[in-house]
């Protein structure tokens, strides 16, 4: 419904919550998956989240999604769906295109270890293709791409149409872990 004033009407809700991840789980993780080897395997075939040591972290995505979703009155208690969950952002020079997870309703990064502040910032696009299209310079700045610098612990979930990419990491350490949730009619 159209109110009287400004309306939003396309919004992208990004929701920014924290996680604290205990070392112990970051160290199983980065010993089980943690070679070049593992992770693209991960990301065309496996899910972490089948492992059994992680269950807890399962159960902490779970209810993170779910305070997502609550916003729209949806419970995952009450609907089938799918998580899967892969390794990414491990080491210097790692980079992603522009891309989007199509498929999936939501997607979510949840940054297990990033300290360092050399890059690897996620930039989220307005997924209005082209809406920017004849606008004067000065109307530019509604359609900005949207930077986001993370820390360890920060867990970003957004719908899996919005387009981003990861902006080249120069440190030493990143390691981070995509999640797509798939809900089920």
């Amino acid at each position: 419904m159209i109110e009287e004033g400004f309306n939003n009407l396309w919004p992208t809700p990004v929701y920014l919550t924290k996680a604290t991840i205990p070392d112990i789980l970051v160290q199983h993780i980065l010993t089980t998956y943690g070679d070049s080897n593992k992770i693209s395997a991960n990301v065309k075939n496996d899910n972490i989240l089948d492992d059994p040591k992680l269950q807890e972290l399962k159960r902490f995505i779970i209810s993170s999604f779910q305070s997502y979703l609550s916003r729209y009155d949806i419970s995952l208690k009450k609907k089938d769906y799918d998580l899967r969950a892969w390794i990414t952002g491990y080491g210097t020079n790692y980079a992603m295109p522009k891309h989007n997870h199509s498929g999936s309703h939501l997607s979510a990064v949840f940054y297990l270890l990033c300290e360092e502040k050399n890059g690897g910032n996620i930039v989220l696009h307005d997924p209005r293709t082209n809406a920017n299209r004849g606008y004067i310079d000065e109307f530019q700045s509604m359609f900005d791409k949207e930077r986001f610098t993370p820390s360890s612990g920060d867990v970003l979930i957004f719908p899996s149409f919005l387009y981003h990419n990861v902006e080249t990491f120069n440190g030493k350490m990143r390691l981070a872990m995509p999640v797509d949730l798939t809900i089920y009619k």
